[in-house]
């Protein structure tokens, strides 16, 4: 359970979630407490200015003791700030109350004695001033006629801070667990409706793979899903095909080998139990040598459709004269033409024809459609041609045989789809053409068929 894609959708997605909101109420609760830093610093500082301004008026006359004491003790209890004033020895000359002692500890010393020297001291990180009390404060010069006559110390208590902070922290921790709720509810939701397709399609995976029929697979949507589930019912058809063509195939095969094989051991038997005289031993002895011969070129043509088919068979390429090769073949074959009456013509449009490929395949692929020409050619004419095409080259085949049906072209290249299925001629075992068809994809060349019944059959080819 723990280790299929359900359980880790659900844990990633949660784990990312949680990570998210982490950082987020993290940085929220950063930028929330620099903030109020900031405003309490400035708060202090603009007091202590304040506090500056009244203590000069107070040396100059313009407002009494009483005066001065009742504007900061006023500011001090508006703004919340306790504000000290001390002479250059440190004792205290102003501060809230009587009973409000300051308390100096060694960096308040050291703070003050700063302040002696004109810095202005600001410690914005939260301060013990007593047992009970945490403070941040700031350090200023008092100054009077340019000259520094004592110091301002300002401090601020950060129990509203604290206060705030915990109210933010309470509120986040509760966004954070609603959020997580909802947004459990809805990663299930979602990796439920991504898991569930995917434990359907395994599931009928493993049964195809085990042979049992399987309907196809529904998902009624336009993402990766649908695509998957369309995938897979067009391989779960490609299968089935394939499955069916195995067994066609198979069949094939067995009836091809089997009917030489019966003949050849029919001859033989006869002719050891000496049912078959002297005088017709040679004929039937010819008779099985033909057939051993035609079983010889099947196991060639299934061993050469299995390579090809496979990727096994590598291309041998070499840059070589079309025109010396389809002389050869032309030769070759010219005693099988002529044994049926027919013409051979052989036409050569351009001279000095270079092609890059492989040229005993090449020359396979010349025999196998000639031979196919001469099989369903019963009077008139072949006739091959070689002409330069654009920069390629150009083959054409063309006979005056019994034709093909327009509907059974498409099926020409197919494993074991054999000429009885579109004329009358039955010897051979259908995979001429799809050999023929797997070379010229191997060299990303294009084959075309175009056929008459009664007229005749083009085969083009561009390499």
């Amino acid at each position: 359970m723990f280790k299929g894609i359900y359980f880790k959708l659900v844990s990633t997605y949660l784990t990312l979630f949680l990570v998210i909101i982490l950082l987020i109420s993290f940085f929220t609760l950063s930028i929330f407490y620099r903030e109020f830093t900031n405003q309490a610093q400035q708060d202090l500082i603009s007091a202590g200015e304040k506090t500056n301004a009244l203590m000069t008026r107070y040396y100059d006359n313009e407002i009494s003791k009483t005066e001065l004491t009742a504007w900061i003790n006023a500011m001090s209890y508006i703004s919340n700030i306790k504000i000290y004033i001390l002479n250059p020895d440190t004792s205290i000359l102003h501060q809230v109350s009587s009973e409000d002692n300051m308390s100096f500890n060694n960096q308040i010393r050291e703070d003050i004695k700063a302040v002696m020297e004109g810095q202005t001291v600001r410690r914005m990180n939260p301060f013990k001033l007593s047992k009970d009390t945490e403070v941040v404060y700031v350090g200023m010069p008092l100054t009077y006629n340019d000259t520094i006559s004592g110091v301002i110390m300002l401090f601020s208590p950060i129990t509203e801070l604290n206060s705030i902070l915990h109210q933010a922290l309470i509120t986040i921790a509760t966004v954070i667990l609603i959020s997580v709720l909802i947004c459990t509810l809805a990663i299930l939701r979602i990796s439920i409706k991504i898991s569930e397709p995917i434990h359907t399609i395994s599931d009928y995976a493993r049964k195809i793979g085990k042979g049992e029929e399987v309907p196809d697979v529904e998902i009624n949507s336009n993402d990766e899903l649908g695509m998957l589930a369309q995938s897979f019912n067009e391989m779960k058809k490609e299968i089935s095909v394939a499955e069916q063509m195995r067994r066609e195939i198979v069949a094939n095969v067995s009836h091809e080998l089997r009917t030489p094989l019966t003949s050849i051991i029919g001859f033989i038997k006869g002719i050891l139990d000496g049912v078959i005289t002297d005088d017709d031993e040679k004929k039937y002895l010819s008779i099985a040598y033909e057939e051993a011969n035609r079983l010889k070129e099947l196991t060639k043509d299934i061993v050469d459709v299995a390579k090809l088919e496979s990727g096994s068979t590598k291309l041998y390429r070499e840059e070589f004269m079309l025109n010396d090769l389809a002389k050869d073949v032309y030769v070759e074959l010219e005693e099988l033409v002529k044994e049926k009456n027919l013409e051979f013509i052989f036409e050569e449009k351009d001279q000095e024809i270079m092609l890059y490929a492989d040229k005993a395949r090449i020359r396979q692929v010349l025999i196998n459609i000639i031979n196919n020409s001469i099989k369903f050619t019963n009077e008139g004419y072949i006739e091959m041609t070689i002409e330069k095409y654009e920069d390629k080259a150009k083959i054409e085949i063309k006979d005056t045989g019994i034709g093909i049906q327009q509907d059974k072209i498409a099926y020409l290249f197919n494993k074991f789809y054999t000429a009885n299925e579109y004329g009358n001629a039955t010897s051979g075992a259908g995979l001429g053409l799809n050999i023929v068809k797997n070379i010229i994809d191997m060299h990303e060349g294009k084959i075309t068929i175009d056929s008459v019944v009664n007229e005749g059959t083009t085969i083009s080819i561009i390499l």
